[in-house]
């Protein structure tokens, strides 16, 4: 079966229905049992794998800080819409730490008031662009293309401003799969700003998915060099980033080696967390990946750990175990798509192509390329058809992500299934061979 994990782009922040608290050291969920001896402590091991959340837990008690500083400021400046700004912002950092909705909804209500009292015209329109984009609000496209339109109107609009607002533009459509205009803003806003580290890894991001994996990697160390030492979110996403690229080229080893040097700046973030357990997965440490997963889930409360957590346990024949989790992750996700619709059909998205059924699969993925019509939709719409019987409709989506720039394994693979379903096995071979060429080990994902 695919992993399904969490793999998130540049663009998009992660998001859940999960408990917004961090962990505590007295919270038991945020201990590891590795020191209890046992199968889960040899998969540790075997991985040369010591989590340490000392640093996630301190970053987000420094953001805690500074939101209780700015929520005492607005309290103190009712016609400010400036200072809600702000704190909009801090909950927008919070929230790519946490991966919560509730931060999202917090910063959502503070923009809200921030436009209540600003004047006509004026207002945190930089921040509901992040905000609407982060959430996947990109129909009708006018809701942001009119806040940037407004910001680059203004009277005196600095160079860093115009570079970030064509970078936007870019990120606009490289969800919607126009990948030659996303690299003409991207090389724009360069242009303005060319040493600025998002942008520069931006650009990585673009190499990557048009399969030009050395530049890629390349940028995102450039990137990262131009990170001040405190950074250490932008400098462990940037490891993040190297280890995916790795992950889906079945590059295991290369792939674990940046995640733990993820873990190493930031440690106790979820999200390299995770993929740490992918890794042990992949490599057949099943109890350590658990453990991982299940302290994961007690923290963030995601549905896609849940998913993981029912795979690993169906691949172990507890059925009972599994259907569980599969339960839990259900109910995770519908409530998801009531809160934050949007932003939720992608996540949502996974767990029906893998656990059924296939009509709501379709559903979702029909909504998610409406929204984002790129390739990762693309080849998630050519799934959900074929899991209905819907041959010529997977092939006509298939085709339109086989006519882009964008290479990856993934495409390549399902795009052969389709094939195959079609009839056409010559065209099929050929496509299974080029997913096989990027990823040697690729069938068994699937």
């Amino acid at each position: 079966m695919l992993s399904r994990t969490l793999t998130p782009t540049l663009f998009v922040a992660l998001l859940s229905l999960g408990c917004s608290r961090s962990p505590s050291n007295s919270d038991p969920a945020a201990k590891s049992t590795h020191d209890s001896g046992g199968p889960a402590a040899e998969g540790a091991k075997a991985l040369n794998f010591n989590r340490d959340a000392t640093a996630f837990e301190a970053a987000l008690t420094a953001i805690d800080h500074e939101i209780a500083a700015t929520a005492e400021r607005v309290a103190k400046q009712p016609n400010s819409w400036l200072v809600r700004d702000k704190l909009a912002s801090l909950y927008m950092r919070r929230a790519r730490l946490s991966g919560s909705y509730a931060d999202y909804a917090n910063a959502q209500a503070t923009l809200d008031e921030a436009f209540e009292i600003a004047p006509e015209g004026s207002g945190p329109m930089l921040t509901r662009v992040a905000l609407n984009f982060t959430l996947h609000r990109l129909a009708p496209l006018e809701l942001i293309e009119a806040d940037l339109a407004a910001v680059e109107a203004r009277p005196v609009v600095d160079d860093p401003t115009r570079a970030h607002i064509a970078s936007v533009r870019g990120d606009v459509a490289f969800e919607r799969g126009q990948y030659a205009e996303a690299r003409t803003f991207y090389d724009a806003a360069l242009e303005l700003s060319p040493k600025n580290s998002t942008l520069i890894a931006k650009l990585a991001q673009w190499h990557w998915r048009a399969g030009e994996f050395d530049k890629a990697d390349e940028l995102y160390r450039q990137a990262e060099q131009l990170m001040l030492p405190a950074a250490l979110e932008g400098r462990a996403w940037v490891q993040l980033q190297l280890g995916i690229m790795d992950l889906e080229r079945g590059r295991y080893d290369d792939a674990f080696e940046h995640f733990r040097d993820g873990a190493d700046i930031l440690g106790g973030w979820w999200l390299l967390e995770e993929h740490i357990a992918e890794i042990a997965t992949l490599k057949k440490l099943d109890a350590f990946a658990l453990e991982l997963y299940t302290e994961i889930i007690a923290r963030t409360g995601k549905g896609e750990f849940m998913d993981a957590k029912a795979s690993i346990l169906l691949a172990a024949g507890d059925q009972a175990g599994a259907t569980k989790q599969i339960e839990l992750a259900v109910a995770v996700y519908e409530a998801q798509l009531e809160q934050f619709p949007e932003a939720s059909y992608g996540h949502a998205l996974g767990h029906y192509l893998d656990f059924g059924p296939a009509a709501r699969a379709l559903e979702l993925a029909e909504a998610n390329h409406g929204l984002r019509p790129g390739v990762p939709a693309k080849v998630s719409l050519a799934e959900a058809r074929l899991g209905v019987g819907d041959v010529a409709g997977a092939q006509q989506i298939i085709d339109e992500a086989l006519a882009t720039t964008w290479v990856s394994a993934d495409l390549f693979w399902v795009a052969s299934l389709v094939y195959t379903q079609v009839g056409d096995e010559a065209r099929a071979k050929q496509l299974r061979e080029q997913a096989v060429a990027l990823h040697p080990t690729i069938a068994a994902d699937y």
